[in-house]
């Protein structure tokens, strides 16, 4: 299985109708990336729903516009991703 750092390293080669299920927000947790309606099978790997990859690139895009167009980190990506995972909102710019 691989880390949700790994998912984010890759998010711009997976499929944007795909579903992330990770077992927390860390960059460290266990994620997996499966087709939307395959959630039996995250839950049934103890993982839970965590954001559709095309929201995890929206993340991504909003804090580099926030950003003046700057190009994000890898850890930029997880914070802008797990943070809007989590609040259902973009990372504030302060």
């Amino acid at each position: 299985m691989q880390t949700l750092r790994d998912v984010v390293v890759a998010l711009n080669e997976l499929d944007e109708e795909a579903v992330i299920y990770s077992d927390g927000a860390s960059p460290a947790a266990q994620a997996v990336v499966l087709p939307a309606g395959d959630a039996a099978k995250a839950k049934a790997a103890g993982l839970r729903y965590f954001l559709e990859v095309a929201l995890a690139r929206d993340a991504v895009d909003v804090w580099s516009a926030w950003r003046d167009g700057s190009e994000p980190t890898v850890d930029d990506k997880l914070m802008a991703i797990s943070y809007y995972a989590t609040h259902d909102a973009y990372l504030p710019l302060d």
